[in-house]
């Protein structure tokens, strides 16, 4: 692909929403005179960009620049999360290919970066402009870093994140692995080669340790730091981390214990 010079200044969003096709049709063809296309997609099919043809699955991203048109082909009602957007230190007309880009597990976080900014579209236009920065430059790192990024280390990051930012919610390790793009075993060997240990005890260890974070650093009560971190049964909770620290939660926060 060739990608305009790394990005100086944040693009400014023409247009950002999900969308579903080929509920009547099963080819559609576009094309944006002044605009990039930015397409996350969540099913299968072909696109055609050019004199470039990409096989398209689930996870799947492609970058289109201004004037090249892009056909669309659907194998049934087809959902994507596109945007539309200009690069102002850029000149529109510069040549530029198209780029498709999958099977990468650090996509679906940069997805959600980029979805979780619709609801700022009319308030905030400029935090979703610095949102799709963000995620156009992690898109970027991802090409120029491919081969230097070993997989298993991309796999157990983006589970990571994904525990992080939704460690309130119940997680499974099988959940986690389909979200990882892979089966429920290879996670499983993955992280007891990387971490040695076993999935269920990195899981509590990732919420344990953000527990004794919150305890020690915020003035949140108990019963919501519990909560906060996926145990809100609080003498479950209490169990844990007695269990993990040798210390019940209060006297964690009493002590002011250190990270």
């Amino acid at each position: 692909m060739k990608w305009p010079q790394r990005l100086t200044s944040p693009p400014k969003v023409k247009q950002l929403a999900w969308a579903v096709h080929g509920q009547q049709v099963k080819q559609e063809t576009y094309r944006l005179p002044d605009y990039w296309s930015l397409h996350f997609y969540e099913y299968r099919g072909q696109i055609d960009c050019g004199d470039q043809s990409y096989k398209l699955q689930p996870g799947a991203v492609s970058i289109v620049p201004p004037g090249m048109p892009i056909t669309f082909h659907y194998e049934g009602p087809s959902e994507h999360l596109y945007c539309h957007f200009s690069i102002p230190q850029i000149d529109s007309k510069e040549a530029s290919s198209s780029a498709c880009l999958q099977n990468d597990t650090r996509l679906p976080q940069l997805k959600n970066l980029l979805s979780n900014a619709i609801p700022l579209k009319h308030n905030a236009p400029q935090r979703v402009d610095l949102r799709l920065w963000d995620v156009l430059l992690g898109i970027q790192d991802i090409f120029e870093h491919a081969d230097s990024y070993p997989r298993h280390d991309r796999i157990i990051e983006t589970a990571t994140q994904i525990v992080m930012q939704e460690m309130a919610q119940p997680l499974t390790i099988p959940s986690l692995a389909r979200r990882c793009q892979i089966s429920h075993n290879q996670l499983i060997r993955i992280l007891k080669e990387h971490t040695r240990e076993s999935p269920s005890i990195w899981l509590r260890r990732l919420r344990t340790d953000r527990a004794r974070e919150l305890l020690t650093y915020s003035d949140l009560p108990i019963k919501v730091i519990a909560s906060e971190v996926g145990y809100p049964d609080l003498q479950h909770f209490n169990k844990v981390i007695r269990q993990q620290f040798g210390r019940s939660p209060r006297t964690i926060r009493k002590t002011k214990e250190a990270l």
